[in-house]
């Protein structure tokens, strides 16, 4: 699979401020399954080609219409390395939202966690360490306010509580707890499920079609 990093800027550009056809790229990106990293000069989002591309288009369409008089844009092919980046890049939040960070390949000791990509150990997870007399129990609740801090993350940016979302924006919702390894953590889909007020088989129903089309 081919990844690739796409940069743009909407115009006019007016440091400090982000106009409506600047916001209307970046909301059509998000509608198309990626949240840009928004800069003081511009944008980026990166991805699979096949995917990203079709995001990118959708963002300077939208611009076009919402008034922006032209997006400067250019591609960039990554190589393994750059795609090992973004891979931590997309890992960070829930590592943090665990007590952890993030250390480098060469830094990695009994206690860390490696992470590895495509085969390769790229990096570790070093875990907060916790009390000889902590208790399973604290230890599960410490897991599950790494899940809220996810989901407060997911609704700030939505800009509602994840039980006022539609039917699109829970989806929406979803797929980015999913990038941001919300998942992996335990019980975490019927928590959400609870807490966006549907089943655990609708949010496996979300979760199906997000990663079916990635």
């Amino acid at each position: 699979m081919v990844y690739a990093k796409v940069d743009f800027t909407v115009e006019p550009f007016t440091d400090g401020e982000m106009g409506p056809h600047v916001q209307a790229a970046l909301a059509a990106a998000r509608d198309s399954g990626y949240e840009p990293e928004v800069g003081p000069f511009g944008n980026s989002m990166s991805g699979p080609v096949d995917s990203v591309l079709p995001a990118a288009a959708a963002a300077v369409g939208a611009a076009l219409h919402a008034g922006a008089t032209g997006v400067a844009m250019t591609v960039t092919r990554l190589d393994s390395s750059d795609e090992a980046a973004a891979f931590l890049d997309a890992v960070r939040p829930v590592v943090a939202a665990l007590g952890g960070r993030i250390v480098s390949a060469a830094q990695i000791s009994a206690t860390t966690l490696p992470l590895k990509w495509k085969g390769e150990v790229v990096a570790g997870v070093d875990l907060v360490a916790q009390p000889a007399q902590q208790s399973q129990p604290t230890q599960a609740a410490g897991f599950q306010n790494g899940l809220s801090a996810l989901v407060g993350e997911v609704e700030s940016t939505l800009g509602a509580s994840l039980s006022d979302l539609d039917r699109a924006l829970k989806q929406r919702a979803v797929r980015m707890l999913d990038e941001r390894g919300a998942f992996l953590i335990r019980n975490a889909v019927e928590a959400v499920a609870d807490t966006m007020g549907v089943s655990r088989v609708t949010v496996y129903n979300y979760l199906n079609a997000t990663r079916a089309n990635p």
